[in-house]
């Protein structure tokens, strides 16, 4: 509700379309083959929601994986000639679920991402971005009479890349 009182009042001041949404594709350690839809709320900062999977693809092929992501971007700097330098910090909050039949994993994990946005056009582009993911256990889920093995490193690598479309 507050989104879309948001929206009618940029309409009803008058104010330009400044490409507000964005969806993005892409791949990331976490997130998997992931998509998402972000809300430009200024000009430097964005919020967005995203959704994940590997599709039991290598290296992930005896496992089923989901990820369900809110984030918030700062960006900073500004593009050259090229398309090239406007950096961002991206903050994630990302909830997964990994693991073959036998256990699965839980896991609340807070990604903090330096990245980099290539723009192709005004509307596509790519963003590249690493950072540490901090990770928590929530549960851990064990077929009866399955051994309880294993745990989640608490800092791990995340980063991904993406293809964006401004709308």
């Amino acid at each position: 509700m507050v989104l879309f009182i948001l929206l009618i009042s940029y309409s009803s001041f008058g104010q330009e379309n400044r490409k507000r949404f964005e969806t993005k594709a892409g791949y990331g350690y976490y997130q998997g083959f992931n998509t998402g839809l972000h809300y430009f709320y200024t000009d430097k900062l964005k919020v967005g929601f995203g959704i994940g999977s590997h599709f039991g693809l290598p290296p992930f092929e005896n496992e089923t994986h989901f990820n369900l992501q809110i984030e918030n971007t700062l960006y900073f700097g500004n593009l050259n000639k090229q398309n090239v330098g406007r950096w961002y910090f991206n903050q994630q909050i990302m909830y997964w679920e990994q693991g073959p039949g036998s256990y699965r994993w839980k896991i609340v994990s807070l990604g903090l991402n330096i990245g980099k946005t290539i723009a192709i056009t005004k509307r596509i582009g790519f963003d590249l971005e690493s950072g540490p993911a901090f990770n928590m256990v929530i549960d851990i889920k064990n077929e009866p009479l399955a051994e309880r093995s294993g745990w989640m490193w608490p800092v791990m690598y995340n980063g991904r890349v993406q293809l964006y479309y401004k709308f």
